[in-house]
């Protein structure tokens, strides 16, 4: 990897080459250490885990690492799901955090997903920056900690009103499936009537 001067690159940590990928595996390895109270903490297995199945995405500006996205494989609900998203202290800037939020929709396009999704503490200034980059708060839980801390679920689509792409490039609708004997959905109560609408 030679990127030219002030240039930012997203690469998987598997394309790296092997001095490079154990380099952005042990800056990954401590950012759960340098910041576990905003990303939390995670073992050395889970990012090798993620870097072995091309789930690891880091961001270099020219030759400096700057940043990283650790991400879930596409679920069965075609959401791909931001599990850490970490940018170096001194390296925090709205660019940084889009360029990896970029990289990743991109790579939700590629893997047939409709959306991006993530879990964010309430109490951190990282929201703000959901909310810049159009992501929308769905709900909230409480975490796992044993001081728990609520964590605002933020939702961004990747393709046009909520459509998953199938394996042949053309849009299909997604439906949404509820056990026997539940009302329909409103989402799809408003897609019939639009439906009616235009017919």
């Amino acid at each position: 990897m030679e990127p030219t001067s002030d240039t930012l690159v997203c690469l998987l940590t598997r394309d790296l080459d092997p001095t490079e990928q154990r380099n952005a595996l042990l800056f990954c390895y401590s950012a759960s250490r340098i910041d576990a109270n905003c990303i939390g903490w995670l073992p050395k297995e889970a990012y090798d885990n993620r870097h072995n199945r091309g789930e690891l995405l880091t961001l270099w500006r020219n030759d400096d690492l700057v940043g990283f996205v650790l991400m879930s494989r596409p679920s069965p609900y075609g959401e791909l799901r931001c599990l850490q998203i970490w940018v170096r202290r001194d390296a925090r800037m709205i660019l940084h955090g889009k360029v990896l939020i970029n990289k990743l929709e991109e790579i939700g396009r590629e893997r047939h997903c409709s959306c991006l999704r993530l879990w964010c503490a309430e109490d951190l200034a990282a929201n703000l920056f959901w909310a810049t980059l159009r992501f929308s708060r769905r709900g909230w839980r409480w975490g796992p900690a044993k001081v728990p801390r609520r964590h605002n679920l933020w939702w961004r689509a990747i393709n046009p009103l909520g459509q998953s792409p199938s394996p042949d490039g053309q849009l299909e609708t997604v439906s949404l499936a509820l056990p026997r004997g539940y009302p329909p959905h409103p989402l799809e109560l408003r897609a019939d009537q639009e439906a009616g609408k235009s017919n």
